[in-house]
């Protein structure tokens, strides 16, 4: 799929935050736990649901998906074991994060094929392997295959070797069907670990510590499916009010939920803008100056993600275009998660941006310079395309971006929202 965006737009009004991707992907998995239905609510309507709905239909889940109410119902009262393959897998790395409640459900996993993933850069799958290990899982794997035994699993205290959300979720729907009690020192404590820690003690799961780095887990609590509220997603309220304050107009976007967004927020208020609230609604007001905070003595705006109640490394690269569009300045950009993450930025180049490549983790934004449309190449990077997007509406005339289809893996109707708040975008073959 390409997108076509003419610049020049002021992009005004409301529009309501999604269902969170990150939260989706683990929770229609965790539903694997339970031999009786389970339901979710404000399901987003993207491409990985699609294809996570699939390797569940091939496992023998009965799925009701109403995607105008976004409500989804999970029936694995007749689920059987069945080897996957990457053809059933396909290109998406959060596929892993079946293996921990196939292992807590079947007491083994067998994927002849690995999940693969986007275009970031090298993305591990050894924090998984060496938590399930500690836990007392039997892993065998190589680069095609991964077979696991959780036969001679029991809880107990492990530290893990990276605070990845992904092993962390997978370590916590084992735990739950673990004999004993389970602590995980270094857990990640980002909002979709939290969401499904909450899911899971609305069903019966005994969790301490949750939004914290130590994770307390008695695998003796019986466990009964409640339904479930997937958390608003905050890279959508990011990028919306991102191209709000990138245009100047006022938007409004509802459903946001404070308490995790507060990071990203402070991140905007580096950049000059005011983000307010009107209790569940994020507001950013009109005809704002982009304007970088920086610090003395530094002589420029250091943007670096870090764990959360940090900026996720998600929402890195909508801050691009902020720092495109202020007058003068500049940001370095530092993504020290992915060695590839950021070398998507040399597109930009092409309408003129002032971009440097510092290295595999860092590059340096110039504000000021004027861009010029032109065509984009997109890489297999969701919010890398976002900011594509966002960058083209500051380019005068219209700019076109070949294979964005990535976008709709995390954002539902997204060029429909455009539109509705005043973008002139299409899309086509």
């Amino acid at each position: 799929m390409n997108i076509k965006v003419k610049g020049g737009q002021v992009l005004s009004g409301t529009v309501s935050a999604s269902g969170y991707k990150n939260s989706v992907v683990c929770l229609l998995p965790a539903s694997l736990l339970f031999d009786k239905p389970v339901s979710f609510s404000n399901v987003p309507d993207i491409s990985d649901v699609e294809r996570i709905t699939s390797v569940l239909t091939k496992l023998g889940s009965k799925i009701t998906w109403d995607k105008k109410n976004e409500q989804i119902t999970i029936d694995n009262s007749k689920i059987c074991f069945n080897q996957l393959t990457r053809d059933d897998l396909g290109n998406m790395k959060g596929m892993a994060l079946l293996w921990g409640p196939m292992l807590a459900r079947f007491g083994k996993v067998i994927f002849n094929g690995l999940p693969g993933g986007c275009t970031l850069g090298f993305r591990t799958l050894t924090p998984h392997y060496q938590a399930f290990s500690d836990l007392g899982v039997s892993v065998v794997e190589d680069r095609h295959s991964a077979k696991m035994d959780a036969s001679k699993a029991r809880g107990k205290e492990i530290f893990m070797t990276e605070m990845s959300p992904t092993a962390t979720e997978n370590v916590i729907m084992l735990a739950v069907g673990l004999k004993g009690r389970t602590r995980i020192v270094g857990a990640a404590s980002e909002p979709q670990v939290q969401d499904l820690c909450n899911f899971l003690v609305s069903c019966g799961a005994r969790i301490k510590g949750i939004a914290s780095s130590i994770l307390d887990i008695d695998g003796s609590a019986q466990l009964t499916p409640n339904e479930h509220k997937i958390i608003s997603d905050d890279h959508e309220v990011a990028t919306f009010l991102a191209i709000g304050a990138l245009t100047k107009g006022r938007i409004e976007v509802n459903n946001v939920n404070k308490w995790t967004f507060e990071p990203v927020r402070r991140v905007f208020k580096s950049f000059g803008v005011e983000i307010r609230y009107e209790e569940d609604t994020a507001i950013v007001e009109k005809n704002q100056k982009i304007d970088m905070k920086v610090e003395e003595g530094r002589g420029y705006l250091l943007v670096k993600p870090r764990p959360w109640p940090g900026l996720l490394v998600d929402n890195l690269p909508i801050f691009i275009p902020l720092a495109l569009a202020a007058e003068k300045g500049q940001v370095i950009f530092h993504n020290w998660m992915y060695e590839g993450g950021l070398f998507w930025v040399s597109e930009l180049q092409k309408l003129g941006a002032s971009v440097v490549i510092a290295d595999p983790h860092r590059v340096i934004v110039t504000g000021g310079r004027k861009l010029y449309a032109d065509t984009l190449e997109a890489p297999y990077i969701i919010r890398a395309v976002v900011a594509m997007v966002m960058s083209s509406m500051l380019a005068e005339g219209e700019t076109t971006i070949l294979n964005a289809d990535s976008l709709y893996r995390g954002h539902p109707h997204f060029v429909e929202n455009l539109r509705r708040l005043g973008a002139k975008i299409e899309e086509g073959e």
